[in-house]
């Protein structure tokens, strides 16, 4: 089962945030400093949160509202927020191998932190706080950057948002899918044959 949720993430705790020690020791630090410090601006979640809190949970759509749809769609095209890309992600988080959710919440403090913004794409202030072009800036920057902790946060950041942004019912029509297949209802397993018509035999 743990591996399923992996798979369906697209996460796998080897290859996603374990680049060395340097990169475990970025996650350390990112997750001992306070939020507080980030002055985090604050994104209200649609429900009760399970595994993030309200911070990283702001974060994260925060990340989302720039990753999809993408500025060249349309105005059909509802927002991350509108579908409630984070919410779903902070659901799915919550079903994870508990030291998997630990790192997810660590790489959220990480790319909030104003400081690593400033060093890799020249921003000083915490994602959430920053504009719009300074935050694909950052993103771009963990997208293309050395170091296989960032890019592999970048690409599971994405891919989290991708996947609960597509399979959204709201956008089906959008991008051509009918919808997934109806199943009929099958009768019990234990329960008789139906009763079939008996057919007129013409005298």
């Amino acid at each position: 089962m743990a591996r399923t949720n992996r798979e369906a993430s697209g996460i796998d705790r080897r290859r996603f945030l374990k680049r060395g020690l340097a990169g475990g020791g970025l996650l350390i630090v990112a997750g001992a400093l306070p939020f507080a410090i980030r002055s985090t601006r604050r994104w209200p979640p649609h429900a009760p949160l399970r595994l993030l809190s309200p911070d990283e949970y702001a974060v994260f759509a925060a990340a989302a509202a720039r990753l999809v749809p993408g500025d060249g769609a349309g105005p059909r095209w509802p927002s991350a927020d509108a579908l409630d890309c984070a919410g779903k992600v902070d659901a799915l988080m919550a079903t994870v191998h508990p030291e998997i959710g630990k790192d997810f919440r660590r790489l959220l403090r990480l790319f909030e932190s104003g400081l690593l913004g400033a060093v890799i794409a020249g921003s000083p202030r915490p994602f959430t706080r920053a504009r719009a072009a300074d935050q694909d800036a950052r993103l771009e920057a963990w997208r293309r950057s050395r170091f296989g902790l960032l890019r592999s946060g970048y690409q599971a950041m994405k891919r989290l948002a991708d996947a609960t942004y597509y399979s959204s019912p709201e956008v089906y029509a959008l991008v051509g899918y009918p919808g997934p297949p109806v199943v009929p209802n099958l009768p019990p397993p234990n329960s008789p044959p139906p009763t079939l018509p008996t057919p007129s035999v013409p005298r």
